[in-house]
């Protein structure tokens, strides 16, 4: 299971048509939610905008690495800013992908997530 933290619809409904193939996708708009989601249900990867309106894309990256061990982060970046991504995987994304979503996208979750049930 898929968990994307992320305020976009019309970007929501885009990464559901991708992602959600072979995978239950579910989407969290802000970072209490998030939190919350990460916390009660074994996702295998979270996707987490660093750009979200009303809340801080890298604080969530943060805690969600802090308190769920284990649970792979994938930062959403848009525009590309290289100072950004620095701080994404300094806080605990292993990998950061730049927005707009695109099919070549899944391969790239799908490693992640391999990777993480393998550790």
């Amino acid at each position: 299971m898929i968990l994307i933290v992320d305020d976009d619809q019309i970007f929501l409904e885009r990464a559901k048509e991708i992602l959600n193939q072979q995978r239950r996708v579910v989407f969290a708009s802000n970072s209490q939610q998030a939190f919350q989601l990460a916390q009660d249900i074994g996702f295998s990867v979270v996707l987490v905008n660093l750009h979200l309106r009303s809340d801080d894309g890298l604080k969530l990256i943060g805690v969600i690495h802090e308190k769920v061990r284990g649970l792979p982060i994938i930062a959403l970046n848009d525009p590309p800013h290289s100072a950004i991504v620095r701080v994404a995987k300094h806080l605990g994304a292993v990998e950061v992908l730049n927005k707009p979503i695109r099919p070549e996208w899944k391969p790239v979750v799908e490693r992640v997530r391999a990777t993480a049930n393998r550790s």
